[in-house]
C-alpha cells in the first residue's frame, strides 16, 4: 500500500485545492459566528466585543475602570455578558430629536 503512489492532474489539484479551501473558509465562518455560551448567558472576547462596537481593547478598559459594565478577568481571558453590554448601549442610547421645524 505505501509502495503505491497516485499522481494528478493540474485540473484535479486545482479542483481539491478549491474544495479544501471552501472547508476553510466554512470552518472560519462557524467559528467566528459562536459565541461562548453557559447556562444560557451568552458572552463575548475581549477582542469580540472591540470588533463589534468599533472601538479599541483600551477603550474597553476605560469602561471597565470607570465601572460602566461588568466583567470577568479570567487568567489571559477578559468576557463580558451580552446582555450587560446590551444593557450598556441602552443606557447611552440618545433618541432623535425634532425641533418643531417640520
Amino acid at each position: 500500500m505505501a509502495d503505491r503512489i497516485t499522481s494528478l492532474s493540474h485540473s484535479d489539484l486545482s479542483e481539491l485545492f478549491g474544495m479544501i479551501e471552501n472547508i476553510n473558509r466554512f470552518a472560519d465562518k462557524i467559528s467566528s459566528d459562536t459565541i461562548l455560551q453557559l447556562s444560557g448567558v451568552r458572552y463575548l472576547s475581549d477582542t469580540e466585543l472591540s470588533e463589534k462596537l468599533r472601538v479599541s481593547k483600551r477603550t474597553l478598559a476605560n469602561y471597565r475602570a470607570k465601572g460602566e459594565f461588568g466583567y470577568y478577568d479570567l487568567p489571559g481571558k477578559i468576557l463580558y455578558s451580552e446582555t450587560e453590554i446590551e444593557e450598556f448601549l441602552q443606557r447611552h442610547y440618545l433618541p432623535p430629536f425634532r425641533t418643531g421645524d417640520d
